[in-house]
C-alpha cells in the first residue's frame, strides 16, 4: 500500500481501524488469560476439596493434630474467599458435632476476623456470613448482630440460623420486628421455632398472651407444631383468640398435637362467626373426634359458605360409620357436597 497517496482523512480512518483491531486482540488475550486463571483456580479448589474430604475423618480422631495442621495449610493457601467457601460447603454435609473441627480450622486460618468484617458490609456478604455461621456453628459470632439487621431478609435468615443451632432464645430479640415482615416471614419463623431444640417454651407462652396478634400467631403456630410439654393448654386457649388468623392457626396446631382432650374447644369453633375458622375446625374435629364428631360436623353441610360445606363433607369421610351415614342422609336430601364426597370416598375405598 502506498501511504503517500492516502488523503489525510483516509490515513486517520486507517489508524482508527488499526487501533480497533489492536483493542479487539488485546481483549481476546485478556479474556483467554482470565479464563485460564479461573480454570486454574477452580482446579486448585477441587484438589483442595478432595484432599480435605479425605482428611476429615482424621480430624475427629484423638491424634488428629497432623491432619489438622495440613487442613489449615490447605485452606490458607486457597485464600480467605475460597477457603471460607470450602469449609462452609464441607460443613453443610455433616452434623454440627462433625463440623466443629472445621470451625476450629476456620478460626485458626484467620477467617473469623474476615467474616466479622464482612458481616458489616453489603447484604449478599451478610447473607454469606449467615450461611457459614449456620454450617460451622457461628465460629465468628456474627449471628447475634445480624439477627438485629435492618434488612428483613438478613435478620430472618439469621433468626433461622440461630434456631438451627439451638439458640432460638437469642433470636427472640428480633421476633417482634420479624413478625411485621409479612405472612411468609411469619411462616418461616414458625417452622424454625417448631424445629429448634431447646424450644423457648416460656417465652413463647408469654408471646401467646401479648397484645400483638402477629406475635400470638407465631407463638401459637410454633407451640402447636412442637409436641413439647405444656403446649396443648396454650393452643386450646388460642382457639378463642380475638384474632381470626390466630384462631385458625390454633386449630391447625391442635390437629398436629392430636390430643382428644382438645375436641370440646374444636367443636365450639364449628359455630365461629367467621367461615374461615369453621372451615379449619371441621378437619381438626374429624381427626380428633372420629365418630363422635360426625353429627356436629354434619350440621355444616348446610353452611352458608361453600368452602365450609365442601370441607365438612370431606371431613365426614374420615369420621368412620357415623360420618358415612351422615353423608348418605344429606345426599338423599340433594346435598351436592355430600354426594360428591360419598362418590370420592367410594372410589378411594374400592381402589384400596
Amino acid at each position: 500500500m502506498n501511504f503517500e497517496r492516502l488523503t489525510t482523512t483516509e490515513f486517520i480512518v486507517l489508524i482508527i481501524v488499526a487501533i480497533e483491531v489492536l483493542i479487539v486482540f488485546s481483549a481476546l488475550f485478556a479474556l483467554l488469560f482470565m479464563r485460564r486463571r479461573s480454570i486454574g483456580r477452580e482446579q486448585r479448589y477441587d484438589r483442595a476439596r478432595r484432599e480435605l474430604s479425605d482428611l476429615m475423618p482424621q480430624l475427629t480422631e484423638e491424634e488428629g493434630d497432623q491432619a489438622h495442621l495440613r487442613v489449615v495449610a490447605i485452606v490458607r493457601a486457597l485464600g480467605p474467599d475460597s477457603g471460607r467457601r470450602l469449609l462452609t460447603e464441607l460443613a453443610e454435609f455433616v452434623t454440627l458435632d462433625h463440623a466443629r473441627p472445621l470451625a476450629r480450622v476456620f478460626i485458626e486460618s484467620g477467617f473469623g476476623a474476615v467474616s466479622a468484617a464482612a458481616a458489616r458490609r453489603q447484604a449478599w456478604e451478610r447473607n454469606r456470613c449467615i450461611r457459614e455461621a449456620r454450617a460451622l456453628a457461628d465460629p465468628a459470632d456474627v449471628l447475634n448482630s445480624l439477627v438485629r439487621d435492618t434488612l428483613r431478609d438478613v435478620r430472618l435468615s439469621a433468626f433461622e440460623a440461630l434456631c438451627g443451632l439451638g439458640r432460638a432464645q437469642e433470636g427472640l430479640v428480633s421476633l417482634a420486628a420479624i413478625a411485621k415482615d409479612g405472612r411468609l416471614a411469619r411462616t418461616r419463623v414458625i417452622d424454625a421455632l417448631a424445629a429448634t431444640d431447646p424450644m423457648p417454651v416460656e417465652d413463647l407462652a408469654e408471646a401467646s398472651r401479648t397484645g400483638d396478634a402477629d406475635l400470638r400467631l407465631i407463638a401459637v403456630g410454633a407451640l402447636g407444631r412442637s409436641q413439647v410439654e405444656g403446649a396443648l393448654e396454650l393452643v386450646i386457649h388460642a382457639v378463642t383468640d380475638e384474632d381470626v388468623e390466630v384462631r385458625i392457626e390454633a386449630l391447625r396446631g391442635l390437629a398436629e398435637l392430636d390430643e382428644p382432650e382438645a375436641l370440646p374447644a374444636v367443636l365450639r369453633a364449628l359455630t365461629d362467626e367467621f367461615w374461615e375458622v369453621r372451615s379449619a375446625a371441621v378437619s381438626t374435629a374429624a381427626k380428633l373426634g372420629g365418630d363422635g364428631a360426625a353429627q356436629p360436623i354434619a350440621k355444616l353441610l348446610d353452611d352458608p359458605a361453600e368452602w365450609v360445606r365442601h370441607n365438612a363433607a370431606l371431613a365426614l369421610t374420615r369420621c368412620d360409620a357415623q360420618g358415612t351415614a351422615a353423608l348418605r342422609e344429606a345426599a338423599a336430601r340433594g346435598n351436592e357436597n355430600a354426594s360428591s364426597a360419598l362418590a370420592e370416598h367410594r372410589l378411594a375405598t374400592e381402589g384400596a
